[in-house]
């Protein structure tokens, strides 16, 4: 069974590799249907496996965990995932899946204190960061350690959540590194109350925001989940969980919403340094993020003269990216597009 699966794999290798920048007419993505066949998730779970995994010291010596997936002939470019918060690379495998078979490169790294990165609070399940500003450290040293490498000829970055602000953050600081950008459900604000709270909470030592805990198995119903309309992807996001529970992180610390307090705060005062074109998703449902404030911030950054641009996705939940069908396909298709004029 192992053999039929992976030489399965490597025909699949075979098709992709075989692109060619005047072949491609449009994405093919997974569907709901075929998540729901093993033989394919097998193939996904080939794909994933066959990826190039390492890590590095981040800044303050943190150890940050890489996996990244490298065309062999011809590529459309390279990709870099910034992911949301509790995130781990490996509940990418079916978006890098889906870049990698429509001709790019694909790059995912665990940002620090979640995946497989090192934490930094004695309790390892608490969301914590010391300083934010190591986020985009952590990320630049990626770009410079590893994808850089690559030499590839574009660079493009998709982001998600608290990523997302890392990764409009990271276009303030680096305007020179990618060529185009996507964000979906950017954590550019949160609900009003929070950020005060942080503040007047927070202290030397971590603890948990209140009302915050380690993880929990408690709240897994699909029913009524703030995330995403697709019982199928939300149900194989818990699975992993599951099966790698070192990778499993739960509330935040009083010290990481003080500190993304701050980013949110200087990603709007910088706006003015972006220099890279991008998309800004934003769910029609949203309750995770304030999507208020990404209205705010596009305006503000086309005020400025930004190539930038904001869409809503009808009848979507937080988790664009692992929608159902028909919204992860809008986003996923609309921003492949985009980067084909970059």
């Amino acid at each position: 069974m192992k053999n039929s699966i992976l030489t399965a794999f490597l025909v699949l290798v075979c098709m992709m590799s075989a692109y060619t920048q005047s072949s491609w007419t449009g994405p093919v993505l997974t569907t709901e249907n075929d998540l729901a066949v093993e033989k394919y998730r097998k193939m996904i779970d080939a794909f994933y496996s066959s990826g190039i995994t390492g890590s590095f010291d981040g800044a303050e010596k943190v150890s940050i965990h890489y996996r990244y997936f490298p065309q062999m002939d011809s590529e459309r470019g390279a990709i870099v995932i910034s992911t949301g918060r509790t995130e781990a690379v490996v509940k990418y495998r079916e978006l890098a899946f889906d870049l990698f078979r429509n001709g790019y490169s694909v790059y995912l790294f665990d940002h620090r204190g979640q995946g497989f990165s090192g934490r930094m609070a004695e309790d390892s399940e608490m969301g914590h960061v010391d300083n934010g500003q190591y986020y985009i450290d952590d990320m630049k040293n990626f770009y410079d350690l590893i994808v850089r490498k690559g030499k590839h000829e574009k660079i493009y970055l998709v982001a998600h959540s608290m990523g997302g602000l890392i990764g409009m953050r990271y276009l303030e600081e680096y305007p020179d590194d990618f060529n185009a950008a996507v964000f979906s459900s950017p954590m550019l604000g949160l609900s009003a109350y929070i950020c005060p709270l942080a503040k007047a909470l927070s202290g030397a030592t971590p603890k948990y925001a209140p009302g915050q805990g380690p993880y929990s198995d408690d709240s897994t119903a699909f029913e009524g989940n703030s995330v995403t309309g697709s019982e199928i992807r939300y149900y194989h996001k818990l699975a992993i969980y599951t099966m790698f529970p070192d990778a499993r992180v739960g509330g935040p610390s009083v010290q990481w919403l003080e500190e993304s307090c701050k980013m949110m705060k200087e990603v709007f005062k910088d706006s003015e340094k972006i220099q890279t074109p991008f998309l800004l998703f934003s769910a029609e449902n949203e309750t995770v993020v304030n999507p208020a404030a990404a209205g705010k911030f596009i305006d503000r950054a086309k005020g400025q003269g930004k190539n930038c641009e904001r869409i809503v996705i009808a009848e979507a939940r937080h988790e664009l990216l692992m929608e159902k069908d028909p919204q992860r396909n809008e986003i996923i298709g609309k921003s492949l597009e985009f980067f084909c004029n970059y």
